[in-house]
């Protein structure tokens, strides 16, 4: 029996693996493409090769053993098989990276129908931190793919709750006074200041956080990350000619602290 269970963790530990290297590999796909306006959930043309993942250097299209998370960059020590040219080590790491925090994730969820939201979710949280950090924007592309798996979590977490509705409005509730608090402390903070105090991106990805939170723990939510954008202000330094810095990846960090601290079972009822 013990030997049953131990050989069932194994296999479940296995996919948590694979689920994590995969996420992690198209999470590479989000930040390479979105910034480049380049598709990455429908085909560009009727051409099947046009949306194919591609060499940036010499345009050849990668096949299954170029794209394989980790092991890819690994066999071919770093290099392009087709013209040598170096593959940066942040494809692998973007990749391992994902695949912790999805292991972490699942650890404290498992796989089930709650979960698969949640697991679904961390590549876009990697690539929004990414990308927010390189560019300063939070695209419209993640946000929408955000939502509508915080809508999922939403619903699941509903009939989970046997479809009380006090469950679906608490979220709802959240999602709303997240995004409209902050969109009044940001409109006037702009007036005041002449310039945007927080950026759209982040005020749409703020709907999709609130349907994850619940009202319970929006104080705790904004106040981590209110620490977590002033370590960013100091690390990444503002913009000299607007003084901004970004502060989606404190948003995005902060929110994947609570998912996690809420598979723990734990209650942010003050």
């Amino acid at each position: 029996m013990v030997g049953a269970d131990l050989a069932a963790d194994l296999f479940f530990l296995i996919c948590a693996i694979f689920l994590g290297l995969c996420l992690g590999s198209f999470a590479t796909a989000l930040i390479y493409r979105i910034p480049r306006g380049i598709s990455w959930a429908a085909p560009a043309s009727n051409d099947n090769s046009a949306n194919r993942s591609r060499c940036p250097s010499c345009d050849a299209v990668l096949g299954m053993r170029d794209l394989v998370p980790v092991f890819s960059w690994l066999l071919a020590r770093g290099k392009c098989r087709h013209c040598g040219a170096k593959v940066p080590a942040t494809y692998p790491a973007i990749e391992l990276v994902t695949c912790l925090l999805t292991l972490t994730l699942w650890w404290v969820w498992g796989f089930s129908l709650m979960s698969a939201p949640v697991l679904l979710a961390v590549p876009f949280f990697v690539a929004a931190v990414v990308i927010d950090w390189k560019h300063m924007i939070l695209p419209d592309d993640l946000n929408i793919s955000l939502s509508i798996l915080a809508i999922v979590y939403a619903l699941v977490s509903w009939g989970e709750a046997g479809w009380d509705t006090d469950t679906l409005l608490d979220s709802v509730f959240a999602a709303l006074l997240l995004f409209g608090a902050l969109y009044m402390v940001s409109f006037y903070l702009s007036k005041w200041k002449g310039r945007p105090a927080l950026g759209q991106g982040d005020l749409k990805f703020l709907g999709a956080a609130g349907l994850f939170l619940g009202m319970s723990a929006l104080p705790t939510y904004l106040a981590l990350s209110g620490a977590l954008g002033l370590l960013t202000a100091f690390v990444k330094g503002r913009d000299r000619e607007n003084g901004a810095f970004p502060f989606g990846p404190a948003l995005i960090i902060s929110l994947y602290i609570h998912v996690f601290l809420t598979g723990l079972g734990f209650d942010y009822t003050w």
